[in-house]
């Protein structure tokens, strides 16, 4: 990397592909998403980065009409857990049809896939049409049917569990919805159709007796086996999110803020630079490392160039671990310093990682970064230095965590922005990364006073010539301030708040 300050350049900017995917709640394995489910229990499976060609949707036929999520009034979506298993339950009939979605690896070579499990809770039998069609902007031109299997384009689309009982497919010149519910759908497999404009569409229909369940799989792979026997259940599925999330951070709110299932949104989020520095800060280090060197797109212009340089200079200064960087992390870290640009922003990016390149054991390319910091102070980059432009997961999680700590000139602010509604209630925080080391705190309530315990767990690598850390806590006491990196003590009641069912004193009376 020596010299590399000298050869900083831009790239032309990058034409954007049309968005294609709808908003919902993205499922995948770990971090890779594989389909988007919307409010209405449609999947639309996710082709490209923001791509997807085509969507499968379920119908159900009961003994009055038939019924589709997508128009019904009585449909209602949850996410029960932390994990991204989702449930749809849409009124049919006196009862619920329940259609619970998720993703899984599958065993053997089979890869990932959607599955959605659709249970008949309603006291009558229905059938199910399990529906594929081109999705808007999308195309599909051949569609067949291969046993349980509906391939779209030659890939298998959906799979069923189990054979089904009639099956539909339409053209341009016919009416899906039409060819189903009007009775027209044909036992066996029918011919294969070629549609010249991509508006193919087809139907499996299967029979679902009262108080039964099946499975389809919308899958990544070739999938050829049953569904059922190969995919992970649901449970399982919301238990390996669980146990991925131990090592994050974790915080205890009273308005209740959910920062898991957050991150888990964010592991299965497009790539960008706010993700890699919420992962970092949140707990994924690695994983926020791993996005940078090889999960961010190509940087093609001068603002994504200086995202991502903010986003490299704010990992090492949430982590202090050269680590994370080692390997083919050099490399990338050169590519993202000469696409950062020279404007003020980029130099105290830069300056941030001299100490990194020490560390990496590239003295030149420390004191180029150095050089090329000209007077720029490090810690208004470290303080500054956290928004890189993103919204979605990473915006909520960066928005409650600079309200929860904010770097100062010496130190740490604790609870910055603390609203009328956490008066009075317990809060805590543990594993936070900040500029100087992983944070822990927690508020006990005596009374109208705040007892505040702290634990600051320093950085491996400490910034040299860094002076104590002072811990202040603004929005409960401003007198207060401390440079032990643990303890606790009984703050002063927080200026103006008088806590539930206690009067205020009379302002004519006396205190003694």
């Amino acid at each position: 990397m020596a010299g590399l300050f000298t050869r900083l350049g831009f790239r032309r900017a990058r034409t954007d592909r049309a968005t294609l995917v709808p908003s919902g709640t993205r499922v995948g394995t770990w971090d890779t998403p594989l389909a988007v489910v919307d409010s209405r229990g449609t999947v639309w499976p996710i082709t490209g980065e923001r791509e997807t060609g085509w969507r499968a949707e379920w119908w159900v036929g009961a003994d009055d009409r038939w019924y589709a999520p997508a128009v019904e009034a009585a449909v209602r979506h949850t996410r029960p857990g932390v994990g991204p298993v989702l449930e749809t339950r849409m009124r049919v009939s006196g009862g619920d049809v329940v259609a619970t979605t998720w993703a899984g690896q599958a065993d053997g070579s089979a890869g990932p896939a959607v599955v959605v499990e659709l249970a008949n809770e309603t006291p009558v039998p229905v059938a199910v049409a399990v529906t594929v069609q081109a999705a808007s902007g999308g195309q599909i031109r051949r569609l067949a049917v291969d046993g349980r299997r509906l391939l779209a384009d030659g890939t298998p689309a959906v799979v069923l569990d189990r054979d089904p009982g009639r099956s539909a497919l339409v053209d341009a010149s016919g009416d899906l919805w039409d060819e189903v519910t009007g009775g027209r759908a044909v036992v066996g497999s029918p011919d294969p159709i070629r549609c010249r404009i991509g508006s193919a569409a087809g139907a499996l229909i299967v029979p679902l007796p009262h108080r039964t369940a099946f499975r389809f799989a919308v899958p990544a792979g070739d999938l050829i086996d049953n569904p059922s026997a190969v995919l992970p259940s649901a449970e399982r599925v919301a238990a390996g999110w669980v146990n991925r999330l131990e090592g994050a951070a974790t915080v205890d709110l009273p308005d209740g803020i959910d920062t898991h299932r957050g991150l888990v949104d964010l592991l299965l989020a497009e790539p960008s630079a706010a993700a890699v520095v919420e992962l970092a800060r949140w707990g994924f280090a690695e994983e926020a490392a791993h996005r940078l060197v090889t999960g961010l797109p190509d940087i093609g212009s001068a603002d994504a160039g200086a995202k991502h340089l903010q986003a490299a200079a704010m990992l090492w200064t949430l982590t202090r671990n050269p680590a994370l960087f080692a390997g083919a992390g050099i490399d990338a870290l050169e590519h993202i310093v000469r696409a950062g640009g020279d404007d003020a922003d980029a130099r105290r990016a830069v300056a941030d990682l001299a100490d990194l390149f020490e560390a990496l054991g590239d003295h030149t390319a420390a004191h180029d970064a150095r050089a090329h910091s000209g007077s720029t102070s490090t810690r208004k980059a470290a303080a500054g230095a956290t928004s890189t432009g993103d919204g979605g997961p990473a915006a909520e999680l960066r928005n409650l965590a600079e309200r929860l700590v904010h770097p100062s000139a010496d130190g740490l602010d604790l609870l910055v922005a603390v609203p009328d509604s956490w008066l009075g209630q317990p809060i805590e925080v543990h594993g936070l990364a900040t500029p100087r080391g992983r944070l822990g705190l927690a508020v006990r309530w005596h009374g109208e006073r705040p007892a505040l315990l702290w634990e600051l767990e320093p950085h491996p690598l400490p910034r040299p010539g860094m002076d104590a850390v002072v811990l202040r806590v603004p929005s409960l006491d401003r007198a207060f301030s401390t440079t032990e990196p643990s303890g606790e003590a009984l703050l002063a009641a927080p200026a103006g708040w008088v806590p539930s069912g206690v009067a205020p004193p009379d302002e004519g009376g006396s205190f003694n």
